[in-house]
């Protein structure tokens, strides 16, 4: 395994950063080697790892906390069609920034978009309070026009 890691095997990477993380394979938890291994499957275009990024530096742990870098790994991850894990939590969690205006600007109409792509119905009914009719149905146009942009083989 180590050589598919080191060879840019972006799920293999991305199980040594969960491992690393959560103390489950190499008898030590060292949140720095998990945060390297996640980075190389971010960039390997692994949309769990994008996630954790996204979560690590919305939290500050192990980096220093950036919204606006949590936000641009989140959008990273939201834009992966089919949508196997990540791509729904990358869109949910750029929602979530999106509904409180960290990192980004605030704005609701797009909160509405991501959480309506993630198909969380939750924080869709939350941000709908926050919006007039005329902002819901510009954000569900914009999600329309977002699925017909990016097909889903899967449904083909």
């Amino acid at each position: 395994m180590w050589r598919a890691a080191e060879n840019g095997v972006s799920d293999v990477q991305f199980w040594f950063g969960v491992a690393f993380e959560q103390h489950l394979w190499f008898g030590v938890t060292d949140k720095q080697e998990a945060l390297k291994w996640f980075k190389r499957a971010a960039e390997g275009d692994d949309p769990d790892a994008e996630v954790e990024l996204g979560d690590h530096y919305q939290a500050g742990d192990g980096v220093e906390q950036n919204y606006a870098l949590a936000a641009e790994w989140y959008r990273k991850a939201a834009e992966h069609v089919p949508n196997l894990g990540g791509a729904g939590q990358g869109r949910n969690n750029l929602g979530l920034l999106y509904m409180d205006g960290l990192g980004v600007p605030k704005d609701y109409v797009q909160a509405y978009m991501w959480f309506s792509l993630a198909g969380t119905e939750a924080d869709l009914a939350d941000v709908q309070v926050e919006m007039t009719p005329g902002q819901i149905l510009r954000a569900q146009q914009m999600a329309d026009e977002w699925k017909k942009r990016h097909p889903d083989p899967a449904i083909y």
